[in-house]
């Protein structure tokens, strides 16, 4: 057991925090008050006491959408600009290969350029021009397209002008990925732990080729400090039906108490991006995007249905991956038709038709707020006719919409506090705020990221943290940088700055 000391608890509603008391913690929260201390005290169990020291103690963060792999070999690729145009990506790139001319490694991989400003597509010769015969792959900040060199081409065995989206960089990322499972298990507990020191309690993982047993081995290593949700892709969902876990559901293990890891929904791409030009939307864009210039479908309509009835035999929900409001709307008639829930991921454009049909259907929005702060610039020019229908975090909430933030690491950093500073500020740096219009409150972004547990209460939930200052006294920076001194996973501290 743990017993805190002095803890304010803060309510997410109303942002008012308590006077100090005493929290007694296992699995889930046993006792709030002078009870606490007596529990404690009557207890055949060994309790560990910390003192707070009047922190404010809430409920933990969650991370809904992260490419864990991903995001752990993004922090070994070397950085490009996200802003820059591609001459300056070009001149940052000869740079890294020449302080890379000793390496041994086959490819050297960089990760963060953004092409949707650039007026024209990147190709494999721009590339070799700066690295010679050196093979270089750029993965795009968004993940949905790859920049290739022709010496990385050959070595990867593909062929092309350089410059791949969709699922063919998919698969170029997923021959890069190819690192011994023990390595990258390390690289994804450090990571791991880095969002635990910031508050988070749970992830959402959205990686292609991640399994529960690559989770259970993490966790078995001390390697999984947060409770983790493991989506599964079509590819492999007659193995996750095989394993008969409901989404939510943990596996039985041999480990001492309940297992962090569960299985999490079927993850559907149905549409791309909007910098790859690649989002599928009711208009064309301005400069053209796929086939009919409007984007492209990643799957038919009925082979999205026949997924989602699929999954919903065997009791998993659907996490439906849907940027343009084309996308978003052959989505929700697939949740009409099929009846399963679930989410859509993104929904970064909407019609003010589709708005009520998620309340309608049980369907969740999972949102990324600093995509906002990443493509505003970008959406101003490409979807300058409907900027207004983007990020409509305030419509949805009117709308009776449950949101749920995350951040698509590596496509945007895991920093909860920053996510949610942009959701109510509408800006992440010096630039006004974005469509002010679309802001949420604190309390409704604070919310959206604790799967809308407001309190810590006797009985609930035993993720929490301790921070030093009240977030509904903060903005802009300050609240942008918060940490957290205390995170609590079950009633395990999983990270503490005390």
């Amino acid at each position: 057991m743990l017993l805190l000391h002095d803890a304010r608890i803060l309510d997410l509603v109303d942002g008012s925090a308590g006077e100090p008391t005493d929290v007694l913690l296992n699995g889930r929260v046993v006792a709030v008050g002078p009870q606490a201390r007596q529990r404690a005290t009557d207890s055949a169990e060994a309790v560990r006491s910390i003192d707070l020291e009047g922190r404010i103690l809430m409920p933990g963060l969650w991370d809904e959408h992260v490419h864990t792999g991903q995001w752990a070999l993004a922090s070994r690729k070397f950085l490009v600009s996200q802003t820059a145009g591609y001459q300056e990506v070009l001149k940052e790139v000869a740079a890294h290969v020449q302080r890379r001319m000793d390496s041994d490694e086959p490819v050297l991989q960089g990760f963060g350029f953004r092409s949707s400003m650039w007026g024209s597509d990147p190709d494999a010769a721009q590339l070799d021009a700066v690295t010679g015969n050196r093979a270089v792959v750029l993965v795009s900040a968004d993940l949905h397209s790859v920049w290739c060199n022709t010496a990385a081409m050959h070595e990867l065995g593909i062929q092309g002008n350089g410059l791949f989206r969709e699922q063919a960089s998919f698969d170029i990322q997923t021959q890069l990925s190819h690192v011994d499972p023990h390595v990258l298990d390390g690289w994804v507990g450090s990571c791991a732990g880095a969002a635990a020191r910031l508050g988070i309690i749970g992830i959402r993982d959205m990686e292609f080729d991640t399994t529960v047993e690559t989770w259970l081995r993490r966790e078995a290593d001390g390697r999984c400090p947060v409770r983790v949700e493991v989506s599964v892709y079509p590819e492999r969902l007659e193995e996750a039906i095989a394993q008969g876990l409901a989404t939510g559901q943990s596996p039985i293990t041999h480990k001492p108490g309940p297992s962090r890891v569960s299985m999490g929904p079927l993850k559907v791409i149905v549409d791309g991006s909007m910098s790859t030009r690649s989002a599928w939307c009711m208009d064309s864009y301005p400069a053209g995007g796929g086939p009919d210039g409007a984007g492209v479908d990643s799957i038919t309509p009925e082979d999205l249905v026949d997924l989602m009835m699929r999954a919903k035999t065997a009791n998993l929900q659907c996490a439906a991956h849907a940027i343009g409001d084309r996308a978003v709307r052959e989505v929700l008639d697939a949740f009409h038709a099929t009846g399963i829930t679930g989410s859509v991921e993104h929904a970064q454009v909407l019609t003010d038709s589709d708005l009520p049909r998620f309340a309608q259907l049980g369907v969740r929005a999972s949102v990324q707020p600093l995509h906002m702060v990443d493509d505003r610039d970008a959406i101003d020019v490409m979807w300058a006719d409907r900027a207004d229908r983007c990020f409509r975090f305030a419509d949805m909430v009117k709308s009776g919409i449950t949101l749920a933030m995350g951040s698509d690491a590596p496509v945007s950093p895991i920093d909860p506090w920053a996510a949610i500073r942009v959701a109510v500020e509408r800006t992440g740096d010096h630039r006004p705020g974005w469509h002010l219009r679309q802001a949420l409150t604190i309390s409704q972004a604070l919310l959206s990221s604790t799967r809308h547990v407001a309190k810590v209460v006797e009985d609930g939930p035993s993720d929490v943290i301790a921070v030093d200052r009240n977030p509904f006294d903060l903005s802009g920076e300050k609240l942008a940088k918060m940490t957290s001194d205390l995170t609590i996973v079950g009633g395990e501290v999983t990270a503490s700055a005390m």
